[in-house]
Order: C-alpha cells, then sequence, then structure tokens
C-alpha cells in the first residue's frame, strides 16, 4: 500500500538514506504522496521545510515549494539560469549536488537511461556521486520507476522500495466521488463489491479512468470494466486470462474434485482468482539442477515462498493427457465467477540479469493484485515422480488423480461433444482407450472435414494406444497415494491385470454409423 511506501521512505530519510529507488505502478500519485508525507514529517518534528524538487527528461528539475523556488536560481547558475538545460539527468545530478541542506528530489524514470539499449555510464556515475554529499548532510534522492532494475554500480549503494497494487479498498473512494459528481445515488454494498474486484490489478490512475468510463446513467457497466481489467492483465508478461465458457457440469469424469471445489467456492473464503499451472513439471525442470544460469530456480523459490506468504490453498491434478485437467482449470474461474489466470514461467524470464526474478516478482504481484488475498492455485502435471517435496507441500488440498473417462462418462462426453460440433454422434462406444480430448477432437473433425464420425476416428489415435506405459505408471503412482478426482477417496488402480489387454477395432456396419469394440462385433 502507499502509506506502507512513505513510512518505509520517511524511516530511511531518518537516518540519512541518500539514495533510494521506487518501483511504483502510479508514479505520479506515489510523488504527490511522498512530497505531502515530506513536508507533515518536517511539520511534525517542528524542523525548517526541506526544498522539494522533481526531475523529468522534459521540464529538467522543477522546485515543488516555495523553499526550493528559492533555493533553485542560485543552483542554476553553473548551466546559465536555465531550468531546461538540466533535461539530461547528468547535468541535471550535477546541478541537484548543489541543493541545500535536507534537500529532497525525486527523479521520474532516470532508469531508462541506464538500460542496456540506452546506457549512459555519466548517469550511474553522477548518482553514485551524490552518496556521500547527500548523506553527510541529510539529503535524499527518490528515483520512481514502474520496474527497477538497478545496474551493478547501484545496486550496492541504493535502498530499494516496491509499491504493491492497490487494494480494494483503495478503490472504494474513488467510485463513490465518481457517483457523486455525476449526480448519481452510491452504488448498492453488491455493487461496490463487485466493481472494486473489477478494478483489481490495477493502478490507482488508471482504475480511476476505467471506472469514468464505464459509468453509466444506469450505473457502472461491469462488462466494460472487466474488459479493461483483462486488457491491463495481458499486459503482463506471464499472465493470461484462461477462455472458455466450460463449467464443471460439462466435464465428465472429476465429480469428486468438481465438488471440492465447489465448497471452496461456497466456502468462507472464496477464492478472487484461481492460477493455473500447466503441466508443472515441465515448468519447474529447469528448478532442480538443470539451468546453469539459476533462473528457474530463482523462479522454484519465489513461487514457494509467495504461496507460503499469501496462505495460497491449492491442488495438483495428475493424468493422462487429454483426460480433463486443463479444462478443469478453465472452468473454476466460471465456477467462482472470476478469472483463471495461467501463469508461464517460461514468459517471465528475461535475458538480462536480475531481470527474471523482476519479471517474476511484477506477474505475481498482478496476481496477487487480483486475488485480493484468496487465490486457488491449480497444477496439472504428467510426471509427478520430478516435483520435490517442497513444491507439492504447497498445494495443501491434495494431489488428485485424473482417471480415463469410464462408458457413462463417455456416453455422455459423445452427447456433449456431438450437439457442440453438430454431428451425428449418437449410439457410438469405445473402450478405456478414449479420452475426452479424444472425443472432442474426432467430433471436431468430422464436422471440419464434413465426414462421419466413424470416418472420423480413422484420424484420431486414442491416447492408451499412443501412451499406453504413460497411463500405466500413473496409475500404479497413484494407487493408495492420491485422491480420486472421479470418485473421491484414495485412489485405487483396479485396472493394472487388464492394461496390457484392452484392444479395439473400427467395424463398420452398413447400417448405421456405429462403432463397435472387439467383444461387440
Amino acid at each position: 500500500m502507499r502509506a506502507k511506501t512513505e513510512d518505509q521512505v520517511i524511516n530511511a530519510r531518518r537516518v540519512s538514506t541518500p539514495l533510494i529507488a521506487i518501483e511504483t505502478p502510479d508514479p505520479g500519485a506515489t510523488n504527490t504522496s511522498l512530497f505531502s508525507a515530506i513536508e507533515k514529517f518536517d511539520t511534525d518534528r517542528k524542523r525548517p521545510t526541506s526544498s522539494q524538487f522533481h526531475w523529468d527528461a522534459i521540464n529538467g528539475i522543477r522546485p515543488v515549494n516555495d523553499t526550493a523556488s528559492q533555493a533553485l536560481p542560485s543552483m542554476l547558475e553553473p548551466v546559465g539560469g536555465d531550468a531546461l538545460a538540466t533535461a539530461h539527468p547528468t547535468q541535471a545530478l550535477t546541478v541537484l549536488a548543489l541543493a541545500p541542506r535536507n534537500a529532497f528530489v525525486v527523479m521520474a524514470n532516470v532508469h531508462l537511461y541506464w538500460e542496456a539499449a540506452r546506457l549512459d555510464p555519466s548517469v550511474v556515475q553522477a548518482i553514485w556521486n551524490l552518496r556521500d554529499v547527500y548523506k553527510n548532510n541529510g539529503r535524499t534522492l527518490v528515483m520512481t520507476m514502474p520496474e527497477c532494475l538497478l545496474p551493478a554500480e547501484l545496486r550496492h549503494d541504493v535502498v530499494v522500495f516496491a509499491e504493491a497494487l492497490p487494494q480494494c479498498d483503495d478503490f472504494r473512494p474513488i467510485i463513490k466521488t465518481l457517483h457523486k459528481n455525476a449526480g448519481l445515488d452510491a452504488p448498492s454494498s453488491e455493487v461496490m463489491d463487485a466493481a472494486v474486484h473489477a478494478l483489481a490489478g490495477l493502478a490507482t490512475q488508471q482504475a480511476e479512468q476505467v471506472a469514468a468510463m464505464s459509468l453509466r446513467i444506469s450505473g457502472l457497466d461491469m462488462v466494460a470494466m472487466r474488459k479493461h481489467q483483462r486488457d491491463t492483465i495481458k499486459q503482463t508478461p506471464g499472465v493470461k486470462v484462461c477462455d472458455g465458457d466450460t463449467t464443471f457440469d460439462q466435464l465428465r469424469g472429476l465429480s469428486a474434485i468438481s465438488g471440492f471445489v465447489r465448497s471452496v467456492i461456497n466456502g468462507k473464503r472464496p477464492p478472487r482468482a484461481f492460477v493455473f499451472i500447466d503441466e508443472i513439471e515441465k515448468m519447474m525442470a529447469g528448478a532442480f539442477g538443470n539451468d546453469s544460469s539459476g533462473t528457474s530456480q530463482e523462479q522454484h523459490g519465489y513461487m514457494l515462498q509467495f504461496m507460503e506468504d499469501n496462505d495460497v490453498d491449492g491442488v495438483i491434478l495428475v493424468g493422462g493427457p487429454g483426460t480433463g485437467k486443463t479444462a478443469f482449470c478453465q472452468a473454476s474461474g466460471n465456477e467462482g465467477n472470476c478469472w483463471t489466470l495461467a501463469a508461464d514461467f517460461g514468459a517471465m524470464k528475461g535475458s538480462l540479469v536480475g531481470e527474471t526474478g523482476q519479471m517474476t516478482r511484477r506477474a505475481f504481484d498482478v496476481i496477487k493484485a487480483i486475488g485480493q488475498g484468496s487465490l486457488f492455485f491449480i497444477a496439472t502435471c504428467n510426471n509427478i515422480d520430478s516435483l520435490p517435496p517442497e513444491l507439492r507441500r504447497r498445494f495443501k488440498q491434495g494431489t488428485w488423480y485424473v482417471e480415463m473417462p469410464d462408458a457413462a462418462a463417455r456416453k455422455s462426453l459423445w452427447k456433449l461433444y456431438g450437439k457442440k460440433f453438430d454431428v451425428k454422434a449418437t449410439g457410438v462406444d469405445f473402450d478405456e482407450g478414449w479420452t475426452g480430448s479424444d472425443i472432442k477432437n474426432c467430433c471436431q473433425t468430422a464436422d471440419r472435414q464434413n465426414m462421419t464420425v466413424r470416418q472420423a476416428s480413422r484420424f484420431t489415435c486414442p491416447v492408451a494406444k499412443s501412451s499406453p506405459e504413460v497411463i500405466r505408471k500413473l496409475r500404479r503412482l497413484s494407487h493408495n497415494r492420491f485422491l480420486d478426482a472421479a470418485k473421491g477417496g484414495t485412489y485405487q488402480d483396479t485396472t493394472a491385470s487388464s492394461d496390457d489387454d484392452s484392444t479395439m477395432v473400427v467395424v463398420s456396419d452398413a447400417s448405421s454409423d456405429r462403432m463397435f469394440d472387439m467383444d461387440e462385433s
């Protein structure tokens, strides 16, 4: 919260910390609150008002208060008294070295001058040169920026504070003020709650603009607000919103896990967002000794700490490809009337030293802001042997095995996807080799290629036929160890003696488009 950042800066100023960097999603609001906090600090301590200055690359150095206005002319004498001559940060920092005792200076976006593409060594050196001279007489230089990745030369001399995105309570006064200014009645508590959660993840200024654009005579347009929120999420590398309108009622063979997550949604602390990590064993593969750069280990450690610090609940879904694990993750957000956010750790990696850690923290900051203190993680996994115990323990609601759909589930899936793709899929029957994904692909192929389901089946290779050893291994591994996603309780492998005997052929029946297994034919 912004107040916490203000307190941190005040505490740092008390002990004459000379160089501070603040990572903030809303630099303008941060600047305003910092200047107000410093003025209040001076007043409370009954000390002379500190000279306050602001710098940016267009206006150069500008005074913020009267004390600074009086001091600035003499400071500018080396550059002919022209403030615009300080538009370049090196010149500005040289002038700011002449600032009065206890001066407070904020520089905006100076990080642009030490990025790899625009590296200016003179800027980095000029900042470092202020360290001792500012410390000796209580002056403070604060650098605000949206993302902070310090150069090596400053890493041990600059104190970094990260300002969190606003919380829901920060948005309530904004919405009330907008309604009042528009001559509208204050929104009901239900509308207010929905509105503030639709603004979660946005910076203060951004939230105010989104709320204003979504305000109608009839009240707030929640659809518009949610769209703006979605667009904001898309701007964060490594985080995206899962699309789709799937619900738990459309899933088959996942009754127990669906019922469990429904109880979470209807519980005392319903999730404000679900976080989906697909094939977590691949996402975290480099964290277990295969990544010499150390970035995967850093991401792994950060996620473990994040889940622990924020009391995150979660489950791991283990099962063969196409058994509905991903669809379940997507459906969870629809059931909970919130977003399902896909976390892509590969997309959070950067090429520069320290960039991966920064991008990972930024992605989880957005996830945390949207979750507003209530997140539920769902990870899918095809090879759980590779996951370390400390990672599995973070998913406190258990590991669930997703079995291949049984005959009743397959019948229901044929009906569901036959209707969705407008193909004749009644009366079809398969053995245990077909998953929901296989059935969907078969119906989709029949629709696109304008052929019968029987004809389309010739272009589908069931998972149990293409990867039988994977299915057998997962079943044996899950036996008496993991929860059963379909039936509840501990999973029991009842297929061990028959796995190798499951065969299926497709036989053409001139009178129908029906498929038969070996016994039926």
